[in-house]
């Protein structure tokens, strides 16, 4: 599919936007490798017991020993890495006591990611037309990198949010915002929990397709889909703004 690089007109009605941040404002796979590695640095100087037991294969066995027994935190990544944790420091025979300490290594390695070109720049431009939102799967803490304050509100799944493409944070938005659902558009990467999420609560959205993938034969044609943050800028921004900016 072609990407379609709309006029402002076509988005009347929208009065909010909410954003996907995951490969949609950075490249998650490397913040989650490189939290990773932190991780287990950290073990080798508090805990090397855990190091000296196990790899890679043992560890990932633990996480899904945890999400057989409790499936409900499959649901929240930030109470199933606690978990992961507690578990791996109590077969090594560590104190419940170092969790937090070692999660916060995690989530710190986790939240320095590299936003894609134009993000700050969008982000401080649509709050002049725009009620604007996070909505994610992740966990990665927008304090930390620095974009916390460009939005109205953030909503994260967790065991109260039930992750996309469940209803309840598009809801919680909507909402929040007090909008009508075809009010909001949705912008996202994945077609199955963003775009499919929106349009199922009636929010229109945007997918972003960076990587130019084939949109899913099973699903009805995507309404706009764009493959950068430029084209997302001109998608959003009025025809006017955009050109006084220079861009």
């Amino acid at each position: 599919m072609e990407p379609i690089i709309a006029t402002h007109d076509l988005l009347a009605g929208i009065r909010a936007l909410s954003f996907d941040l995951d490969d949609t404002f950075w490249d998650c796979a490397p913040a989650i490798l490189q939290a990773e590695q932190a991780l287990l640095g950290w073990f080798e100087q508090h805990a090397p017991r855990i190091v000296e037991s196990s790899d890679r294969a043992s560890r990932a066995a633990v996480r899904d020993a945890i999400v057989a027994a409790h499936p409900e935190l499959a649901c929240d990544v930030t109470a199933l890495r606690r978990r992961i944790i507690t578990a791996l420091l109590a077969t090594s025979g560590y104190d419940e006591s170092l969790v937090e300490p070692a999660f916060t290594v995690f989530l710190q390695a986790r939240s320095q990611v590299i936003l894609y070109e134009g993000v700050v720049d969008l982000l401080s431009r649509l709050p002049r037309y725009y009620r604007v939102a996070a909505i994610t799967n992740g966990n990665a803490d927008l304090h930390q990198i620095g974009i916390a304050d460009s939005f109205e509100l953030i909503l994260a799944a967790s065991l109260e949010n039930t992750p996309k493409p469940a209803p309840d944070m598009f809801r919680k938005c909507i909402d929040k915002f007090r909008v009508e659902p075809h009010e909001l558009l949705h912008i996202g990467d994945n077609a199955d929990t963003d775009v499919g999420g929106a349009i199922a609560v009636g929010a229109r959205a945007v997918w972003f397709n960076q990587h130019r993938a084939v949109w899913p034969s099973t699903r009805a044609p995507v309404e706009f889909e764009v493959q950068s943050i430029a084209e997302l800028s001109r998608l959003l921004l009025p025809r006017e703004n955009f050109a006084q900016a220079g861009s």
